[in-house]
C-alpha cells in the first residue's frame, strides 16, 4: 500500500493493522517516523520517504521504492492535501495554483506512477481522497473545492481507462472531519472564532459533530478489499449526513 500525505497517521496504522505493509509519504520525514514505529508494531513492514507530490521524479521514486522493498504495489491512496480560507477574490494566483498542484497534480501523479506499476503486476486498486467542498463547492475555499472536483472527475476518467487492466479507481468524499490540516486552520483564528467556527460546522451535520480520522479509514480499506470488487469509478460521501433543514419539505 502507498499512501500519500492528510488523513495520514490513522489510515496508515488501519491498513497495517488489517494486514498490509505500509509505504508512507509527506514532505517533512519527521512526520513520518512515528506512524512507521507504528506500523512496525503491528507486525508489518514501513517505508517512510520525503516526498512532494507536486514533483513528478519524487512520486516515481517513491513507487519505485515501493516496489522494490515489497515486490508490488497492489493499494494506491492519493491522499495528499491543501487548504485555507480566504475569499474567491482575495486567493492569490500563488495560493491558487498551490492548492491545485497538491490536490489535483499530486493524485495524477500518484495514479499514473502506480499504474504503471500495477498494469505488469495484472491488477491494483487507486483510492483517491477528495472532499464534500468538491461535490457542493465552497465560498471561502474554493480553490480547494475545484480542485476537489476535478478529482471525483479524473477518478470516474482513470476507472474506465484502467478497467480492463484489472485496476478499480474510487474516491472518498470526506465531509468535515478532524484531520491535523482542519485543525490546524482553526488554530490560526482566535479562540472565540474557532470554537464558533467548530460548532457551527457541527450544527449543519445531520449527526451534529465532526468526523474522526478512523470513519475515513475503514471505508478505504472497504475499497481496498474484494468486498468491493464490483465497484469503479465512484465516490463515497462520508460527511454526517445533510443537516435536518436540508431534508424539510
Amino acid at each position: 500500500m502507498l499512501y500519500l500525505d492528510r488523513h495520514g497517521k490513522s489510515m496508515a496504522v488501519e491498513f497495517a493493522r488489517a494486514g498490509a505493509d505500509v509505504a508512507i509519504a509527506s514532505r517533512k520525514l519527521e512526520h513520518l517516523e512515528p506512524v512507521a514505529k507504528e506500523v512496525e508494531k503491528l507486525g508489518k513492514r514501513a517505508l517512510a520517504m520525503a516526498v512532494d507530490v507536486r514533483q513528478e521524479d519524487q512520486v516515481q521514486a517513491l513507487v519505485e521504492r515501493t516496489v522494490k522493498d515489497f515486490g508490488r504495489l497492489d493499494i494506491m491512496v492519493n491522499n495528499a492535501g491543501a487548504s485555507f480560507r480566504a475569499k474567491p477574490e482575495d486567493i492569490s494566483i500563488n495560493g491558487w495554483n498551490t492548492v491545485v498542484q497538491i490536490n489535483l497534480n499530486g493524485v495524477f501523479l500518484g495514479s499514473k506512477w502506480a499504474v504503471k506499476q500495477m498494469i505488469p503486476q495484472g491488477g491494483g486498486v487507486i483510492i483517491n481522497i477528495a472532499s464534500i467542498a468538491g461535490v457542493y463547492g465552497s465560498t471561502m475555499m474554493s480553490h480547494h473545492g475545484a480542485s476537489k472536483a476535478a478529482v471525483i472527475n479524473l477518478t470516474r476518467a482513470h476507472a474506465v481507462a484502467w478497467a480492463k487492466h484489472n485496476i478499480r479507481v474510487n474516491c472518498i468524499a470526506p465531509g468535515p472531519v478532524e484531520t491535523e490540516g482542519y485543525l490546524d486552520v482553526l488554530t490560526k483564528m482566535d479562540r472565540a472564532a474557532a470554537e464558533k467556527a467548530y460548532t457551527g460546522v457541527a450544527s449543519r451535520v445531520a449527526m451534529q459533530r465532526w468526523g474522526k480520522v478512523h470513519e475515513i479509514a475503514h471505508p478505504a480499506i472497504f475499497l481496498a478489499s474484494d468486498a468491493s470488487s464490483f465497484m469503479t469509478g465512484e465516490t463515497i460521501v462520508i460527511d454526517g449526513g445533510p443537516a435536518p433543514r436540508e431534508m424539510e419539505g
